[in-house]
């Protein structure tokens, strides 16, 4: 055996790749280059690793290939080199005290202007003038996002974020998310003088794209709030150059309108006033409309009752003939107001808020088609706000409706006129739920047939037994017992009927 036949199967390092032996090169044994011997067929070429020296510990194995007839080294096909870094345009330091810019003698926070995105380079194959312009518009959106999401990220991840560092781009932010909103509204309460100034201005300038928006009105709501008599009225001359009527009809306007309405002085919100005359109908009747009104009738009341207070009746009188137009159309049209989803609204917040003389136009005014209310779907809450500030003319009133020649059964089962029993019942004065008791057990057949009375109906009823459970509660000594007498001599009857077994739980209730 050869002295190459036995270093190739003695070695432990020799590596055999597809039946062809590959054996390492040791340079720095001092062992010249072994070759298979040219007498033997075919020779195959060598993979050997050239090993680096004893100093270099860092680098590493490459093997290469040698021809035995020449013995000239070939390098193995090497991989191709990776490409090379890409570097990324990397995003300011936002945190306070990590920049190299901060100065720790002045202890300020420094602002840094946010990076814009590097754009793509302009050069290229000539194109048409319309896909130029349509590339470059494409760009400039792109930017605005990129910038938005880098100025979100600002005021998310820095605690200690500032209107200075969104300098240009207040109004997108502002109108972004709900959380970037209330960002900006504590910066105008809590920031400095400038950045107030700052922040104001960028407001106003885009007033016309906040007041609608669905959290940029929240800003708008907050500077009404707590901002400066000198700010209000900066918002409201720019608030004034906007279409008042529209933002009234808007959902996130008429809020920014309301708040201005309870947060004005008492000239200032007599004025933003002038501009609702003969709106008063299509506010009243509209979703978002009938809240303005709601809040003109209540803060003027308020108005003219304080100035009634300290002691001034022309200054009360003044205030509340500011607010006539809108009583006078609502009288005008009570009876359709009062059936009107959003309209019996308004009619309530007058009955409930307006000044006595105004109040009891109103009262007078419903009482004439009160009858068509009782049994209305939207009228019973109007005769519900009666019964508890009305006077007792408009009391009396109402509990005749109710007593009147043997109505209290059919209203009592009636699904809308049976709520205003139970008002009568639970917030009547006494004599008045007394009537009311008597009448409910009154015999309803005759005389002759004993036990037979309009409250063993009213307990079998879908309706009326909720009315019959608020009697027994509300019921007192002798009005009590007989109730319970004759519900008692009548449960077998009773307990045949699916809606009666209330009315027997609350006689239960009452014995226990």
């Amino acid at each position: 055996m050869t002295r190459t036949q036995s270093r190739v199967e003695s070695n432990p390092n020799d590596v055999f790749i597809n039946g062809t032996t590959y054996y390492p090169f040791g340079n720095f044994h001092g062992i010249d280059s072994m070759h298979i011997s040219s007498a033997q067929p075919n020779p195959q070429p060598l993979m050997r690793p050239c090993y680096p020296g004893l100093d270099d510990r860092y680098s590493t194995v490459q093997y290469i290939m040698t021809e035995p007839e020449y013995g000239a080294p070939r390098a193995l096909p090497q991989p191709p080199p990776p490409p090379p870094p890409r570097y990324c345009h990397a995003p300011p330091q936002t945190f306070y005290k990590s920049w190299h810019g901060y100065n720790p003698s002045s202890g300020q926070q420094m602002h840094y202007p946010l990076h814009s995105p590097m754009r793509k380079d302009a050069q290229g194959p000539k194109t048409s003038s319309f896909k130029k312009c349509k590339d470059a518009e494409v760009n400039e959106f792109e930017t605005e996002d990129e910038n938005l999401a880098l100025a979100l990220d600002y005021i998310r991840r820095n605690p200690l974020a500032t209107l200075f560092g969104i300098e240009g781009i207040i109004p997108d932010i502002a109108r972004a998310n709900e959380d970037a909103s209330n960002f900006i509204l504590k910066r105008l309460e809590v920031g400095s003088f400038k950045e107030k100034r700052l922040g104001l201005t960028a407001i106003l300038a885009s007033i016309d794209n906040l007041l609608c928006n669905q959290y940029g009105n929240i800003v708008l709501q907050g500077l009404f709030e707590f901002g400066s008599a000198e700010t209000k009225k900066e918002l409201m001359d720019a608030i004034y150059a906007q279409n008042v009527a529209a933002l009234c009809f808007h959902k996130n306007g008429c809020r920014v309108i309301q708040k201005a309405i309870q947060s004005l002085g008492r000239e200032d919100a007599c004025r933003l006033f002038t501009k609702f005359h003969d709106k008063v109908l299509p506010f009243t009747r509209d979703y978002h409309g009938n809240h303005v009104i709601q809040i003109c009738i209540e803060t003027i009341s308020s108005f003219a009752e304080g100035a009634a207070r300290s002691g001034d009746p022309d200054l009360a009188s003044s205030l509340s003939d500011k607010m006539q137009f809108i009583i006078d159309d609502m009288i005008a049209n009570i009876e359709h107001l009062s059936t009107h989803r959003h309209g019996c609204r308004v009619v309530q917040r007058a009955i409930e808020h307006c000044v006595d003389q105004q109040k009891n136009a109103v009262l007078e005014s419903i009482i004439s088609c009160h009858k068509k209310l009782v049994t209305d779907r939207y009228g019973k809450y109007v005769m519900e706000r009666v019964l508890v500030y009305g006077s007792e003319t408009h009391r009396t009133a109402i509990l005749e409706t109710l007593t009147e020649d043997g109505a209290l059964l059919s209203l009592s089962k009636h699904k809308y006129a049976s709520n205003i029993v139970e008002s009568v019942l639970q917030h009547g004065e006494s004599r008045y739920r007394e009537k009311v008791l008597e009448e409910m057990l009154k015999d309803t057949r005759g005389d002759d047939v004993a036990g037979c009375c309009c409250l063993i109906e009213l307990s079998k009823d879908p309706i009326a037994n909720y009315v019959v459970s608020k009697a027994i509660e509300v019921s007192e000594s002798d009005q009590k017992d007989r109730i319970v007498k004759l519900i008692l001599s009548s449960h077998q009857e009773l307990s045949k009927s699916p809606y009666a077994k209330y009315v027997l739980q609350q006689i239960a209730i009452c014995d226990k």
